[in-house]
Protein backbone atom coordinates (compact mmCIF):
# COMPACT_ATOMS: atom_id res chain seq x y z
CA UNK A 1 0.00 0.00 0.00
CA UNK A 2 1.61 3.41 -0.68
CA UNK A 3 1.39 5.60 2.30
CA UNK A 4 1.49 9.42 1.11
CA UNK A 5 3.38 11.67 3.61
CA UNK A 6 1.74 13.84 5.95
CA UNK A 7 3.45 16.94 4.07
CA UNK A 8 1.57 16.16 1.19
CA UNK A 9 -1.81 16.30 2.52
CA UNK A 10 -0.85 19.44 4.13
CA UNK A 11 0.35 20.95 0.83
CA UNK A 12 -3.00 19.74 -0.71
CA UNK A 13 -4.74 21.60 2.00
CA UNK A 14 -2.52 24.43 2.02
CA UNK A 15 -2.60 24.85 -1.95
CA UNK A 16 -6.11 26.31 -1.85
CA UNK A 17 -5.04 29.72 -0.63
CA UNK A 18 -2.68 32.24 -2.92
CA UNK A 19 -2.52 35.30 -4.32
CA UNK A 20 0.15 37.39 -7.27
CA UNK A 21 3.01 38.59 -6.94
CA UNK A 22 1.56 42.23 -7.36
CA UNK A 23 -0.28 44.14 -4.75
CA UNK A 24 -3.87 45.45 -6.06
CA UNK A 25 -5.47 48.70 -5.34
CA UNK A 26 -6.95 49.29 -2.46
CA UNK A 27 -10.70 47.10 -2.40
CA UNK A 28 -13.97 48.80 -0.94
CA UNK A 29 -15.39 49.11 2.40
CA UNK A 30 -17.67 45.57 1.46
CA UNK A 31 -14.96 43.69 0.23
CA UNK A 32 -12.57 44.58 3.48
CA UNK A 33 -14.99 44.05 5.88
CA UNK A 34 -16.09 40.77 4.66
CA UNK A 35 -12.19 39.29 4.96
CA UNK A 36 -12.17 41.20 8.23
CA UNK A 37 -14.77 38.97 10.00
CA UNK A 38 -12.11 35.91 9.68
CA UNK A 39 -9.41 37.80 11.90
CA UNK A 40 -8.80 35.52 14.80
CA UNK A 41 -7.96 32.12 15.79
CA UNK A 42 -9.37 28.90 14.23
CA UNK A 43 -9.48 25.18 15.21
CA UNK A 44 -10.60 22.52 12.41
CA UNK A 45 -10.56 18.66 12.10
CA UNK A 46 -11.48 15.92 9.74
CA UNK A 47 -11.28 12.41 8.29
CA UNK A 48 -8.90 11.61 5.73
CA UNK A 49 -10.10 9.08 3.28
CA UNK A 50 -8.14 6.52 0.81
CA UNK A 51 -4.95 4.50 1.24
CA UNK A 52 -3.66 6.39 3.85
CA UNK A 53 -6.77 7.13 6.09
CA UNK A 54 -7.04 9.11 9.69
CA UNK A 55 -7.51 12.27 11.49
CA UNK A 56 -6.26 15.76 10.65
CA UNK A 57 -6.16 18.56 12.84
CA UNK A 58 -5.67 22.04 12.39
CA UNK A 59 -5.02 25.46 13.58
CA UNK A 60 -5.48 28.74 11.08
CA UNK A 61 -4.98 32.37 12.38
CA UNK A 62 -6.31 35.16 10.89
CA UNK A 63 -4.46 38.50 11.01
CA UNK A 64 -5.42 42.21 9.78
CA UNK A 65 -2.69 43.27 7.61
CA UNK A 66 -2.39 46.56 5.15
CA UNK A 67 -5.39 47.67 2.95
CA UNK A 68 -7.57 45.20 4.18
CA UNK A 69 -5.19 42.26 3.34
CA UNK A 70 -4.96 39.48 5.92
CA UNK A 71 -2.37 37.52 6.61
CA UNK A 72 -3.00 33.65 7.85
CA UNK A 73 -0.51 30.88 9.23
CA UNK A 74 -1.75 27.63 9.88
CA UNK A 75 -0.30 24.10 11.30
CA UNK A 76 -1.96 20.66 10.82
CA UNK A 77 -0.90 17.58 11.82
CA UNK A 78 -2.09 14.00 10.40
CA UNK A 79 -3.17 10.94 12.26
CA UNK A 80 0.09 11.72 15.10
CA UNK A 81 2.49 10.89 12.63
CA UNK A 82 3.45 14.46 11.44
CA UNK A 83 2.47 18.01 11.45
CA UNK A 84 3.30 20.93 8.70
CA UNK A 85 3.01 24.46 8.56
CA UNK A 86 2.03 27.01 6.15
CA UNK A 87 1.37 30.63 5.64
CA UNK A 88 -0.17 33.60 2.76
CA UNK A 89 -2.27 36.01 2.35
CA UNK A 90 -5.52 36.75 1.47
CA UNK A 91 -6.97 40.11 -0.18
CA UNK A 92 -9.63 41.84 -2.66
CA UNK A 93 -8.41 42.87 -5.92
CA UNK A 94 -10.06 46.20 -7.18
CA UNK A 95 -8.51 46.44 -10.17
CA UNK A 96 -9.85 42.63 -11.18
CA UNK A 97 -13.09 42.99 -8.49
CA UNK A 98 -12.21 39.59 -7.47
CA UNK A 99 -10.77 37.76 -4.42
CA UNK A 100 -6.95 36.41 -4.58
CA UNK A 101 -5.11 34.47 -1.54
CA UNK A 102 -1.49 33.38 -1.75
CA UNK A 103 0.28 30.52 0.19
CA UNK A 104 3.28 28.67 0.89
CA UNK A 105 3.99 25.18 2.55
CA UNK A 106 6.31 23.07 1.99
CA UNK A 107 7.99 24.59 -0.51
CA UNK A 108 5.57 25.32 -2.71
CA UNK A 109 3.61 28.10 -3.44
CA UNK A 110 -0.14 28.40 -4.95
CA UNK A 111 -2.39 30.98 -6.54
CA UNK A 112 -6.21 30.95 -6.00
CA UNK A 113 -8.84 33.48 -7.04
CA UNK A 114 -12.05 33.61 -4.82
CA UNK A 115 -15.91 34.10 -5.86
CA UNK A 116 -17.66 35.68 -3.98
CA UNK A 117 -21.88 34.53 -3.50
CA UNK A 118 -23.50 37.19 -0.98
CA UNK A 119 -21.23 36.88 2.69
CA UNK A 120 -19.73 33.32 1.20
CA UNK A 121 -15.95 33.60 -0.36
CA UNK A 122 -15.05 30.20 -2.31
CA UNK A 123 -11.54 29.45 -3.32
CA UNK A 124 -11.20 26.56 -5.72
CA UNK A 125 -8.23 24.84 -7.74
CA UNK A 126 -8.38 22.31 -9.49
CA UNK A 127 -5.79 19.87 -11.54
CA UNK A 128 -2.60 21.04 -9.46
CA UNK A 129 0.13 18.95 -10.34
CA UNK A 130 2.48 17.97 -7.62
CA UNK A 131 5.23 15.16 -7.15
CA UNK A 132 2.79 12.65 -6.12
CA UNK A 133 -0.11 13.14 -8.48
CA UNK A 134 -3.03 15.58 -9.19
CA UNK A 135 -4.63 17.28 -6.39
CA UNK A 136 -7.91 20.04 -6.51
CA UNK A 137 -9.13 21.89 -3.43
CA UNK A 138 -12.04 24.04 -2.02
CA UNK A 139 -12.13 26.58 0.58
CA UNK A 140 -15.54 27.76 1.84
CA UNK A 141 -15.35 31.73 3.71
CA UNK A 142 -19.33 31.38 5.17
CA UNK A 143 -19.50 33.41 8.37
CA UNK A 144 -19.10 31.70 11.52
CA UNK A 145 -17.13 28.66 9.67
CA UNK A 146 -14.79 28.08 7.21
CA UNK A 147 -14.65 24.36 5.28
CA UNK A 148 -11.65 22.68 3.55
CA UNK A 149 -11.96 20.04 1.11
CA UNK A 150 -9.16 18.45 -0.96
CA UNK A 151 -8.51 15.58 -3.25
CA UNK A 152 -5.22 13.91 -4.51
CA UNK A 153 -5.31 11.46 -7.80
CA UNK A 154 -1.99 9.84 -7.20
CA UNK A 155 0.30 8.15 -9.83
CA UNK A 156 -1.14 4.80 -9.19
CA UNK A 157 -5.10 6.33 -9.90
CA UNK A 158 -5.48 6.07 -6.08
CA UNK A 159 -7.27 8.84 -4.15
CA UNK A 160 -6.79 10.27 -1.06
CA UNK A 161 -9.60 13.22 -0.20
CA UNK A 162 -10.55 15.24 3.11
CA UNK A 163 -13.29 17.91 4.44
CA UNK A 164 -12.20 19.56 7.35
CA UNK A 165 -14.69 22.28 9.12
CA UNK A 166 -12.87 25.26 11.05
CA UNK A 167 -14.46 27.24 13.48
CA UNK A 168 -13.61 30.54 15.54
CA UNK A 169 -11.90 29.64 18.53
Amino acid sequence: MLRLPTSLKVLALSSVLALPVALPAVAGPAENALLAKYEGSWRGSGKVTGPDPGTVVCRLTFKAASAGKLTYSGRCSFGGSGAASFRGSMVYNDATKRFEASSSAQGANTTTVGKRAGSTIVFASAGMKTSYGTASSVMTLSGSSIKLGFTLVDKKGQTTASAITFKKS
